[in-house]
């Protein structure tokens, strides 16, 4: 009985430990979120309206690279896959990973963001061309600009004929969606938008305006990815940390209740010693 207190009480503390741990990291968590959340706040209207904007101008344009009348069944796709460097963020990269990996073909390639997607992908024998290890809350639009580039580079070189982004969208506080969507190349909505352009005059030509905006436009895009995924991924974070603080909690309070009953019952055990002990010595008296 002495041996089963002891056991309880050791995992008691194990247990304290752990909670200590999982509650700090909540609170970490729940800081950033609030001071990553004011600049999802603040970018959100600047790349909708770049988006808004340059697909209004994709019915002016014609035979160009980045642009496609309809949906193409691409032969190498190169993925870019937004994932965390840290753990302890619940089911955020691996929601996402398990919805990239099976429509990845034989020849894609991946730019893998956060050593979580480098290691589930070469894991999974995938191509990763480039890692980028070091994005975090503090990241800017500049550091973005590195894998726009990269993904310009690849497309008009024509190595590959398809580029995907893999990212979480985040909802809300709780809700996080994993998110793939297509970048390149874009396919235009021509029926809907060329009655509301056709009075619209560009200048220069929109061929000129549209492939000059093509960079800020893929920027943008990535940029916001890259501040979704860092929103979604403290929020996972936070939601993560809190279920198993709580969890904990809930294991300490039972441990405690066994512990006070084996405790009890090892006073019980030897109140009736002594009192045999005693009846025992009456006996022989």
């Amino acid at each position: 009985m002495a041996q089963s207190m002891e056991q309880i009480r050791q995992r008691i503390k194990v247990i304290e430990v752990n909670y200590k741990i999982t509650k700090a990291t909540q609170l970490v968590a729940t800081a950033k979120l609030k001071r990553i959340g004011k600049r999802i706040e603040a970018i959100k209207p600047y790349y909708s309206e770049v988006y808004d904007t340059f697909h209004q101008l994709l019915p002016k344009l014609e035979n160009s690279l980045y642009i496609k009348d309809k949906p193409i069944e691409p032969k190498k796709t190169l993925w870019v896959v937004f994932n965390s460097s840290l753990g302890l963020c619940g089911g955020f990269n691996s929601n996402l990973n398990k919805m990239v990996l099976p429509q990845l073909k034989a020849d894609d390639e991946i730019i893998a963001i956060g050593s979580k997607a480098v290691t589930f992908f070469k894991n999974h024998h995938k191509t990763v061309i480039k890692e980028y290890l070091n994005f975090n809350i503090n990241s800017t639009y500049n550091d973005s600009q590195d894998i726009a580039l990269t993904l310009m580079s690849q497309f008009n070189d024509q190595s590959v004929d398809s580029i995907k982004i893999a990212y979480t969208k985040y909802i809300n506080t709780v809700t996080m969606t994993p998110t793939i969507i297509d970048l390149l190349p874009i396919v235009s909505e021509s029926k809907e938008t060329k009655g509301s352009l056709v009075l619209t005059d560009f200048e220069p030509s929109p061929g000129t305006v549209i492939e000059t905006a093509i960079p800020l436009y893929i920027g943008a895009i990535i940029y916001g990815a890259l501040i979704e995924s860092q929103v979604s991924e403290q929020a996972s974070r936070r939601v993560a940390m809190e279920n198993a603080s709580n969890n904990a909690r809930d294991m300490k309070d039972d441990l405690l209740i066994h512990y006070n009953r084996a405790r009890q019952g090892a006073i019980t055990q030897e109140i009736s010693e002594i009192i045999g002990g005693a009846d025992a010595q009456k006996t022989s008296s």
